[in-house]
């Protein structure tokens, strides 16, 4: 008998419960580590990384995020636009790492089916998230959110069939799993959560200036003088 991606999902839940998964926003105001705390060694993923911008950018940040967190939406509206700004420039190679918070099967599937979508929309898919997350939300409380992620997922070439594989693909889930243990294990107790060339951002990068300075600064770009 065919499994539901839900519950699908329910099996990668039990096995993340060796460990807490993040919760929204909850260390979005925690000071910059010193370099000693912050700067640390970032492996790659089992799935293989998800990016925009050059892959020898001078600049490298990565985000540990989850599509149901409301902090991790109010980023990618605020926030994301100077980073985009940036990797156009050829400042930065921004990189997306999936980190759900609850509810986590519905994270969980819809970072599945932006990772079905393929490489060349993942990023639409992900930013359909963010910008609808409060339908995605409502789907969920009226029991709608299957359907709700089906629409989505055919907005960004994921048809009925690619669908259905997808969110019953054990594999996929439990290469989450991977990504996830690896930035707890990096210290991520809390979504947004972002690494720039390595080192753990504090509150400076929740704020599109306080991004932009940050990005500047690791270039060896001096701030401007107020005139």
């Amino acid at each position: 008998k065919r499994k539901t991606f839900m519950k699908t999902s329910h099996l990668v839940l039990s096995a993340l419960a060796a460990f807490a998964v993040a919760a929204c926003g909850s260390d979005s105001n925690a000071a910059n580590p010193t370099a000693a705390e912050g700067d640390v060694a970032v492996p790659g993923t089992a799935l293989g990384d998800m990016y925009l911008g050059e892959e020898d950018a001078p600049v490298t940040i990565i985000e540990y995020a989850s599509i149901t967190c409301p902090h991790c939406a109010e980023f990618h509206e605020n926030v994301f636009p100077t980073i985009q700004e940036r990797i156009d420039a050829g400042d930065v190679k921004f990189i997306f790492r999936e980190y759900p918070t609850p509810p986590q099967d519905i994270a969980l599937a819809g970072f599945a089916i932006a990772r079905c979508a393929g490489e060349d929309k993942y990023f639409e898919a992900l930013d359909d998230f963010f910008s609808n997350q409060d339908k995605l939300i409502q789907a969920a409380r009226t029991g709608s959110v299957g359907e709700y992620l089906k629409a989505t997922g055919a907005r960004h070439g994921v048809d009925e069939r690619e669908f259905q594989a997808c969110t019953r693909d054990d594999t996929l889930y439990q290469a989450m799993i991977e990504i996830i243990e690896g930035g707890a294990a990096m210290g991520v107790s809390a979504t947004p959560t972002l690494f720039l060339n390595g080192e753990k951002m504090g509150r400076e990068g929740q704020t599109a200036e306080g991004m932009n300075a940050a990005i500047d600064t690791a270039l060896g770009i001096e701030p401007a003088e107020a005139e």
